[in-house]
């Protein structure tokens, strides 16, 4: 090789090293050192610099400021399904009714039919009333029920009938009647029965047979309990409810020390009534001094009633029904004796009760729960309008026996079948039930337009509203005037036994 040769070759050489090191900054060049410390150390670590996404190495997440360890990554959804707990279907046995109260149609009888007493043309109950003895003046109530539905006209085409036999007060008579017509008449349930020891007579029977019993015409506590009897409900204020309402009335009225005399009927509404009495009267320093318990087939009271005299308490309480209140007024103003007269509220009806003795009556106090059609205070209002329109229409005389009170109960029943009309399945005996327990508006019927609420074992009494109000009879007729505003519980009795 000639000399020129070789220099040229060498200069070739020395160019391609020089290419070779200026190729070291590029990015895409791995960093063969490590660089050198400063000479001078900053105050903080200088952050190493973060490596492009293709260059970051697989491993865990650093660690965020607080030095704290990453969380686990969540599961995927299939993950939680597989792992979550199925929850249980839905029991189809199981008919809810409020505050844990349940109907469990699994326990009907294997024959047993929801839709029992619903026809393309019919919605059929039936009914057990005095229409004879001592209390027949409410043995038209069913009648009304049934003149009331004629009123309004018919539920999806279907007429409510209500079919009634007369018991006399009687409950072996009640039985009787009832077991009679559940095997002959196709009855969705049973409506309106009148009586505490009447209603108590079938509750087994049709609470064992999942029949309903709705709104038993008594007060007696033990229909606020959907636990254990959820076929049955009861359509009047409870006892311990108006008790508690006269203890506080005797109280503001008499002050401590009041005496107070009682006489009761001598069967399962009486008791329950003069128990009521007595638990409260100590908390408002009332005494009772004298109480007198009446055979409820009774032909007077009389002299019940002068037997109570020879106390001379402040008050006599008249928690009977019936004829018995009117007896009991009259006595006592043969008497020299002159308490102030509180009579229990199933004893309202002015024209059924009041007009046969007159002014006697003048000065009895009762607290009263609904709009009487007989109260001329009351002639004005609506609800009394209508239904003294539709009786007239209907050629019934609406001051005759109580078909204005069967009224009231048709109203109740008509909002309780229309609820039940918009429930799953429609109109039968679950859903009515259900509706029964679970009401709630406002009663043109009731004073005040009070509510008619329940809400199964969270609020178990239909009626907790009432307002004391003294009869008033003179030249310009019968009425009612009020001694207090509604005095309200709505929702705060409970169920009962609490």
């Amino acid at each position: 090789m000639s000399k020129s040769w070789r220099i040229l070759f060498a200069l070739i050489v020395v160019f391609a090293m020089v290419a070779s090191s200026c190729g070291n900054d590029d990015d895409d060049a791995p960093v063969a050192e490590t660089p050198s410390a400063p000479e001078e150390a900053p105050d903080e670590p200088a952050t190493a610099p973060e490596p492009d996404d293709e260059d970051e190495p697989a491993t865990a997440p650093e660690p965020d400021d607080e030095d704290e360890p990453a969380a686990a990554p969540e599961p995927d959804d299939e993950d939680e399904l597989a792992t979550a707990p199925e929850e249980e279907p839905a029991d189809p046995n199981i008919v809810e009714l409020g505050g844990g109260a349940v109907i469990d149609i699994g326990e009907c009888p294997d024959e047993w039919d929801n839709y029992q007493g619903v026809t393309d043309s019919e919605i059929r109950f039936g009914s057990s009333l005095p229409r004879s003895g001592a209390l027949a003046g409410f043995g038209t109530i069913a009648d009304g029920v049934g003149l009331y539905f004629d009123a309004v006209g018919p539920i999806e085409g279907r007429n409510v009938v209500v079919v009634a036999r007369d018991d006399g007060y009687v409950p072996a008579r009640t039985v009787t009647n009832v077991e009679e017509m559940i095997d002959v008449e196709n009855l969705l349930g049973f409506a309106a029965i009148l009586g505490s020891p009447n209603n108590l007579a079938v509750r087994d029977v049709l609470g064992e047979n999942c029949i309903p019993q709705l709104l038993n015409l008594t007060g007696l506590p033990e229909w606020g309990d959907p636990a254990n009897y959820p076929w049955t409900t009861g359509a009047l204020m409870s006892y311990e409810t108006e008790a508690r309402i006269w203890c506080q009335h005797v109280s503001d009225e008499i002050g401590s020390g009041a005496t107070v005399a009682i006489l009761s009927l001598g069967n399962d509404a009486g008791e329950a009534w003069r128990v009521a009495f007595n638990e409260c009267a100590p908390r408002f320093g009332i005494e009772v001094v004298e109480e007198v318990k009446h055979d409820p087939q009774a032909d007077s009271v009389g002299a019940d009633v002068i037997n109570l005299a020879a106390s001379n308490a402040d008050v006599l309480l008249v928690a009977s029904s019936g004829a018995f209140c009117p007896q009991s007024v009259a006595t006592v103003a043969s008497l020299p004796w002159e308490p102030l007269v509180l009579v229990a509220n199933g004893c309202q009806s002015i024209s059924l009760l009041w007009v046969p003795i007159g002014p006697l009556a003048n000065g009895i106090r009762l607290v009263n729960t609904q709009k009487d059609l007989s109260d001329s205070s009351l002639a004005d209002d609506e609800w009394v309008q209508f239904v003294r329109g539709a009786l007239e229409d209907q050629g019934v005389d609406p001051e005759a026996a109580s078909h204005a009170l069967g009224y009231i109960i048709g109203e109740v029943m008509h909002e309780i079948l229309l609820d039940a009309a918009d429930m799953d399945g429609g109109i039968n005996r679950t859903n009515v039930m259900r509706a029964t327990w679970q009401m709630d508006f406002e009663s043109r019927g009731a004073l005040g337009n009070s509510l008619r609420a329940m809400d199964g074992a969270n609020d178990s009494y239909m009626v907790e509203a009432g307002r004391i109000e003294e009869l008033v009879v003179d030249a310009d007729g019968a009425r009612y005037v009020p001694v207090s505003d509604v005095i309200s519980f709505e929702g705060e009795t409970g169920t009962f036994g609490q």
